[in-house]
């Protein structure tokens, strides 16, 4: 069982964010104000902000040895993201992985280096979209396993890895974004509870 949530409002004043930041724990606000810009640290807040609340409880981020935060006193999985446009959180029994990315990030040699040749074909058909779902498939798996950006990211989505792992994707034409969330599926029913 997992649940996940997208949330693309991000609209908040000036003082709501500053507000938000201070009401995160030391250690969280601390990450926030990393970002140089009020963009990021608002995204990061928000994203810190809707897991607690999903949780119940706020938990402390631990590393894994590629970065994926886990909490060793939450009985839950988990994994969130932001980008200008959206934030995301998921939450499962088993590992998870989630990834929101605004469109407009496709260019013909970042493609070249990342997909496969049949990735390749359907991004001819339907250009920054298919680029953008295709990217956060990669890196919803990729958080998912704990990997990180791999070397080989033409064969992300193979068989292989693809093995009991489900990925749900969807897109925003309004608001420009592309999300995916990826989960372990090892009875095949794979329960969800997503809301966007």
């Amino acid at each position: 069982m997992f649940q996940y949530r997208i949330i693309d409002n991000l609209d908040l004043s000036p003082e709501e964010i500053e507000e938000l930041i201070n009401s995160l724990p030391e250690w969280r606000r601390e990450e926030a104000k990393k970002f140089k810009r009020i963009q990021g640290q608002k995204e990061n807040a928000m994203a810190y902000d809707l897991l607690r609340k999903m949780l119940g409880y706020e938990p402390y981020f631990e590393y894994g040895s590629h970065g994926k935060p886990y909490s060793s006193k939450s009985e839950k999985c988990f994994n969130i993201a932001h980008c200008k446009n959206a934030i995301g959180v998921i939450i499962g029994d088993k590992e998870v992985g989630i990834d929101v990315e605004c469109m407009g990030r496709y260019k013909s040699n970042l493609a070249e280096y990342a997909m496969s040749e049949a990735e390749l074909k359907e991004i001819e058909e339907d250009g920054d979209k298919a680029f953008t779902m295709l990217w956060t498939k990669k890196e919803a798996l990729l958080k998912l396993t704990g990997e990180g950006i791999v070397d080989d990211l033409k064969n992300v989505l193979t068989s292989e890895r693809m093995n009991n792992v489900k990925i749900i994707s969807g897109y925003d034409e309004e608001k420009q974004y592309a999300w995916s969330v990826a989960y372990t599926n090892d009875d095949g029913n794979g329960d969800a509870d997503g809301m966007l």
